[in-house]
């Protein structure tokens, strides 16, 4: 089944005049915004655009393809840039941040299309634990440090400017594009034709219930694969484009998988059984924490791995038992009562869990996961007891 690059090869000689901008379009550029274009592209604060084509031949001679490849975006912009619809597309306005101190994994661009639009993409999450981390925020966080920049970046990218906007992203950077474009300028806000979220996660029931969110919600493209697994997070009862993949489980998240036709995906006819119950469990784990509680969790686990060294999730795995026993360590010496609202979180979750399990799967399943339940315990009361 064809699949994102066998659609520039089917669509590629006709630019955008002639082949009006369809939601395979809108994922072919989400994907591009992973492209490093440091050195390459200029920032926000300068009008100067470079096209595609010469945004790849300058990411070669640099060798960004060597030294990072996020998402296997060198693919998409080899092949985007021989195309006829693509080559000629103007970027501008890169922006990058990634600051672990903030807690904030940052990045977008801007591509303008030669019908005279111009497509705001977020970038999703990268390799950084940084980034990693921000994803988990928002599960107890009103508003993350990487949708407060969103927000400021959508609203200066339009100054200047009153063309029609499409704003997008994969992943996290889908989330993003949601927020920026519910909590922009109304003036901004008016100027947008879609928001396309590209298998992001959802939002709170505060940011859903929202009278911002409310204005762009009919907007709003949610697009999911069938077995979605990150789409499904934190989500709202939106109506989602469920559509078909080559790949299984969290494999589907890869954009290269989803299966095309045309000018359009493949539409599944329902959401995989896999998916539905984790859909049903993170939510009953959610519902079962409060705030403080999420907060907790999130961060113990995530200061736990910080403590190996580990910058990017390839250093985690470069050297697998000295970053698991720095991080065993970190936990063991964890602040007694820090270390017990962590356990007691994880213990909830859990539980909140198997309850999921007992309505879904076998018994086989739910033994198992009552076994890691009841070893949360165990440790749980251990430490009490010290």
């Amino acid at each position: 089944m064809a699949n994102i690059i066998d659609y520039l090869d089917w669509r590629g000689d006709l630019n955008f005049r002639k082949a009006p901008f369809n939601d395979v379009d809108n994922l072919i550029l989400a994907e591009l915004a992973y492209t490093r274009m440091e050195d390459i592209v200029p920032g926000p604060e300068s009008e100067e655009t470079v096209s595609i084509e010469k945004l790849c031949e300058e990411y070669e001679r640099l060798e960004h393809s060597v030294k990072g490849n996020a998402n296997n975006a060198f693919l998409m912009l080899a092949a985007a840039a021989v195309s006829e619809r693509y080559r000629n597309v103007r970027v501008g306005g890169y922006m990058n941040i990634i600051d672990p101190k903030q807690e904030i994994q940052f990045s977008a661009c801007r591509f303008f299309l030669d019908d005279g639009t111009e497509y705001v993409a977020f970038r999703g999450t990268d390799a950084t634990i940084v980034g990693w981390r921000e994803d988990f925020a928002t599960t107890y966080l009103t508003e993350t440090p990487g949708q407060t920049a969103a927000v400021r970046y959508l609203n200066a990218s339009a100054v200047g400017s009153d063309c029609s906007l499409r704003v997008g992203g994969h992943s996290k950077g889908g989330n993003l594009a949601v927020y920026a474009a519910a909590f922009c300028e109304e003036s901004v806000q008016r100027r947008i034709l879609t928001v396309y979220s590209n298998d992001g996660p959802g939002f709170s029931e505060e940011i859903v219930n929202s009278e911002p969110f409310k204005r762009i919600e009919d907007r709003i493209c949610d697009i999911i694969p069938e077995s979605s697994m990150i789409g499904i997070l934190m989500s709202d009862p939106r109506e989602r484009q469920i559509i078909r993949s080559t790949a299984s489980g969290i494999q589907q998240h890869n954009p290269y998988t989803w299966e095309v036709l045309g000018t359009k995906f493949v539409k599944a006819d329902k959401q995989t059984g896999t998916s539905v119950f984790m859909d049903e469990m993170t939510d009953r784990w959610l519902h079962s924490m409060t705030l403080e509680e999420r907060k907790n969790l999130v961060n113990s686990v995530f200061e736990s791995i910080e403590a190996s060294g580990a910058g990017t999730i390839a250093e985690l795995n470069a050297n697998p038992w000295e970053s698991y026993t720095a991080i065993f360590r970190a936990v063991r010496e964890m602040d007694p009562d820090k270390r017990k609202e962590a356990l007691q979180s994880l213990a909830r979750a859990f539980s909140a869990g198997k309850d999921t399990i007992a309505g879904s799967y076998d018994e086989t399943v739910q033994k198992f996961m009552n076994s890691i339940r009841e070893r949360f315990n165990r440790i749980n009361r251990k430490k009490e007891s010290e």
